[in-house]
């Protein structure tokens, strides 16, 4: 293994273990607390939680994502069974990018623009659907981990 594919496999694994490790310490953790605060309360949470993630996730998951594509070719050129794995987990990863901003994102923009102080009566609650949303971008990059996991150590 050269030190450029060595990089890329360390990168690919590091970013999808980081995606992975984030989403399901909030699957675990963040969100039972969230679900038993109270509205205004939750409001308030949820802008702070947003404040961290937005800036950093996005960009560990397209390193990942971007390594495991540059990986493909060194596959290709080694004969490597990895090559079809790489090419999955970074499609993994990419779907799980859609989910956050297809699915997630718009919902935080929501929550952000409710007065917590004023929740209306008539306020539907977010944290089902982002939950379900949740599970299933967490269940995706669960999948490119072992998959890149599987990839590097037989590249």
């Amino acid at each position: 293994m050269t030190w450029i594919s060595g990089l890329l496999g360390v990168s690919a694994l590091v970013a999808s273990g980081i995606t992975a490790g984030v989403l399901f310490a909030v699957a675990v953790s963040v969100l039972p607390t969230l679900f038993a605060l109270p509205a205004g309360t939750y409001i308030r949470v949820h802008r702070l939680l947003g404040k961290g993630y937005h800036p950093v996730m996005p960009i560990v998951v397209n390193v990942g994502m971007v390594a495991d594509f540059l990986l493909v070719p060194v596959a290709l050129v080694r004969n490597s069974g990895s090559c079809l794995l790489f090419v999955v987990a970074g499609l993994l990863l990419a779907a799980s990018q859609f989910v956050s901003h297809l699915g997630n994102v718009p919902i935080n923009r929501q929550v952000k623009r409710v007065d917590p102080d004023a929740v209306p009566a008539d306020w539907s609650d977010p944290r089902p659907r982002w939950q379900a949303l949740h599970r299933t971008r967490t269940s995706l990059a669960v999948g490119a981990l072992v998959l890149n996991a599987i990839a590097v150590v037989t590249l």
